[in-house]
């Protein structure tokens, strides 16, 4: 019973991606579900990272998001939940997304 609490077995692996592969890999990785990242530049400030633009865009589009949602909820719509979470979209299909939701900043 004391096995019920303890981690799975883990492994620690170093993986080289190439650039262009980077985000495919990370995100097929991230939709497994199987894997933690480590971050190996703990010291580096958060706006000097590689990348920085791409999650900011994606938080401004959550943000929005979850505006609209309030919004939709305060007017008595109801939302279906999904079964299943969405993929994580490729880069192109972010630039879509802003652009078909948000015309006037795209």
């Amino acid at each position: 019973m004391g096995a019920m609490f303890r981690s799975e077995e883990m492994a620690l692996c170093q993986l080289f991606i190439q650039p262009e592969a980077a985000y495919t890999s990370v995100s097929e990785l991230g939709e497994a579900g199987t894997v933690q990242f480590r971050d190996l530049n703990p010291d580096v400030n958060a706006f000097q990272r590689k990348f920085v633009n791409e999650v900011r865009r994606c938080d401004e589009m959550e943000r929005k998001l979850r505006y609209i949602e309030a919004e939709v909820h305060k007017d008595g719509v109801h939302i279906p939940a999904v079964k299943e979470a969405p993929r994580a979209p490729n880069p192109r299909e972010i630039i879509d997304l802003e652009v078909r939701y948000y015309p006037e900043e795209g």
